[in-house]
């Protein structure tokens, strides 16, 4: 068998896992309005333990409704029997499908907003929250409300063992209430809840208890931000002492976690982060309490996970957004097929989807949080279909008609398939992304379809192959751009560099290569050649606190820290470039006043528009003409492979389903 260590069964407390993957608790926003557990909630729970995962831990469910949300969009809860009959459907979903069912039961304390609940939030103590998620001001709870909260835990523990979970979890970690009276930054009470270290431990301690009363036999984990990597915040020194406490009063594994609302960059790492970063966390929290952990933390491999097993790190492996990218990581790993995995590139689509109050969703795998939509069958056999480029929305979009059955042709200009994939992937940091290339361009390989690479496809070229549809992905082109433009200095759009399209001169202080755009790319294209050694000058039209203001949050916190970091960067904000003259820019600043700027070379990032050239060319084709990714909207790889997916699905509902009704 691959990974004898990652498919050894293991028990907890009498409950005997199958393997030792697990499904990290992740918000998925799928739930009814009302928050009761929906059908597309099911349908996303089941794919994964149908994908062979051992343990799935179901996304934080709100344990009293007065005071315990934690976001806007729809989330779960289980404080009243009403909710019991829904949980019940979805354990049992869980459990057809060959995984054990736990549900992480939780208290949002002062991460809530008022306009969700109705009433200040409350906390251990009145301590705003900052963060760019959420800024919140809490109200200390009284002692009475207190007891209420820790009755509220056993009431909603005793529901889900009577709707058939096997194991309950308490989540302590991210900043919720019960790790708001761990925390000496967050509880500032001097009473029998708070005071010093004993006394902070009490209300965990007491959940605890109540929960253990209510569960029985049944195992009761508890996931615990080790450290919150806030100064003067919980260390993962005082873990090691807080967390045999918790075993002690009755947790029976500990699920390792880190961060808080303060610090989401360790709890939901950009793709900066290393594989396997909490693993020695999740060790020492295992030496300390003598109990079973299980970790999560970019653990995307099951080459790294079954060593972590094996090392002794970790008794289990907890995959969050991995699963989202394939809920058959378990199934192809089990097979041996570990190249087979879609890989998680730690993007962050997902929590940028969630954040915006949307339905779970992955840059990658365009089905997650639609597993109720269709099977894409062979609905498109004895047809032909072309697709015009070779990015990861015409890749995806040719992928999926080859599965539908559609003989293929694939045109793309350059001599190989990425596109922006591949200006993604290569700035610093963002190395993670070169494994979804490299897997589409396996799929590619074993696919039927037919690559025409190196050939600009026109729309002569497209119809010859006498296609039954056609998907254009053949992306952007710079926006306008009115330039006085003399002389002989190199100009290129920046994304060729990032390409390797070109080879730029020598640069210095003085005679700097300057990049026009303070967007992702531009930002993106400086770290990049800053890195191999140039000088650069990069020149923003908006204020520099507005750089690479479209960025995923989490990714563009370190990329800004990095730029500012970078002494071979220099920044130039509120700046026009209003023309090129010899061997120098012309750019015009906030006051009005012109300057001359030596350049060694300019790149361009001043913007993007869809390309529609194509798109207008075949309007009287008479065949589905579809436009995807940038060649429909500028946006990003998710938006692209997202399109693709639907577009595909919809051509299933002209060919499959022409009409809803006959009569």
């Amino acid at each position: 068998m691959a990974y004898p260590h990652l498919f050894q069964p293991f028990a907890i407390r009498g409950m005997t896992v199958k393997n030792r993957i697990v499904m990290a608790p992740m918000e998925s926003h799928l739930g009814n309005a009302d928050g009761s557990v929906s059908r597309e909630l099911i349908a996303y729970y089941r794919e994964r333990a149908l994908g062979g995962t051992g343990l799935i831990i179901v996304e934080y469910t709100c344990v009293d409704g007065r005071d315990g949300f934690s976001s806007m969009a729809p989330q779960l809860r289980l404080d009243t029997p009403f909710y019991r009959t829904g949980h019940g459907n979805l354990a049992a979903a869980i459990k057809s499908g060959g995984a054990r069912a736990c549900v992480q039961l939780s208290h949002a304390g002062r991460q809530s907003r008022e306009a969700v609940l109705g009433r200040q939030p409350v906390s251990s103590s009145a301590v705003p929250l900052q963060s760019f998620y959420l800024n919140a001001v809490p109200r200390a709870l009284e002692e009475a409300e207190i007891l209420r909260i820790v009755a509220s835990y056993a009431s909603a523990a005793a529901l889900a063992v009577q709707a058939g979970y096997d194991a309950v979890m308490l989540h302590g970690a991210h900043g919720y209430l019960l790790q708001q009276f761990l925390s000496p930054l967050v509880n500032q009470r001097d009473d029998g809840w708070g005071g010093d270290s004993e006394r902070r431990m009490r209300f965990p301690l007491e959940v605890i208890k109540a929960v253990r009363a209510a569960i029985g036999e049944r195992p009761l984990l508890y996931r615990m931000s080790v450290s919150d990597f806030l100064e003067g915040g919980l260390t993962l020194e005082d873990s090691e002492r807080i967390a045999p406490y918790l075993c002690e009063a009755g947790v029976d594994a500990i699920d390792i976690s880190c961060g808080s609302l303060d610090r989401v960059d360790v709890i939901v790492e950009p793709m900066s982060v290393d594989e396997g970063w909490r693993l020695p966390m999740a060790r020492r929290i295992r030496e300390a309490t003598g109990k079973p952990v299980l970790c999560a933390g970019v653990i995307r491999t099951p080459e790294l996970a079954e060593m972590a097993v094996a090392a002794g790190d970790t008794d289990m492996i907890s995959l969050g957004r991995a699963l989202l990218a394939d809920p058959l990581w378990a199934n192809k790993a089990r097979a041996g097929r570990p190249d087979d995995i879609r890989p998680c590139t730690s993007c962050n689509w997902c929590i940028m989807e969630t954040g915006s109050n949307r339905g779970v969703s992955c840059a990658e795998n365009p089905r997650c949080g639609h597993e109720t939509d269709p099977p894409i069958d062979a609905f498109g056999a004895g047809r032909r279909a072309a697709v015009v480029g070779g990015g990861p929305g015409g890749m995806a979009a040719a992928l999926l008609l080859d599965q539908a059955g559609f003989a293929v042709t694939l045109f793309e200009k350059r001599e190989t398939l990425g596109g922006n994939l591949i200006t993604s992937a290569t700035p610093p940091g963002k190395e993670k992304l070169f494994w979804y290339h490299r897997f589409l361009l396996r799929r590619m390989a074993a696919s039927g379809v037919d690559v025409r690479c190196g050939t600009t496809a026109d729309a002569a070229t497209i119809l010859a192959i006498d296609p039954d549809a056609i998907v254009l992905a053949s992306g952007s082109r710079p926006a306008p751009l009115m330039l006085e433009s003399a002389g002989k200095l190199p100009v290129h759009p920046a994304s060729a560099a990032l390409l390797g399209d070109i080879a730029l001169p020598p640069s210095t202080a003085e005679c700097p290569i300057v990049i026009y755009g303070g967007g992702e790319t531009g930002t993106e294209t400086a770290q990049h050649l800053a890195v191999q050694g140039h000088q650069i000058l990069l020149a923003s039209r908006s204020d520099s606190r507005f750089l690479a203001r479209n960025a995923e949050p989490l990714y563009r916190m370190h990329l800004l820290a990095s730029l500012k970091a970078e002494p071979a960067i220099r920044i130039a904000d509120r700046i026009t470039l209003s023309g090129i003259e010899d061997d120098h820019v012309r750019l015009v600043g906030f006051d009005g006043v012109e300057r001359a700027q030596p350049a060694a070379a300019l790149l361009l990032a001043h913007g993007l528009v869809p390309d529609t050239r194509l798109s207008e060319a075949l309007a009287g084709a008479g065949v589905p003409v579809m436009a995807i990714g940038d060649a429909m909207k500028v946006a990003r790889i998710g938006e692209a492979v997202r399109d693709a997916y639907r577009t595909v699905q919809d051509l299933r509902r002209m060919v499959v389903e022409r009409e809803a009704i006959a009569c």
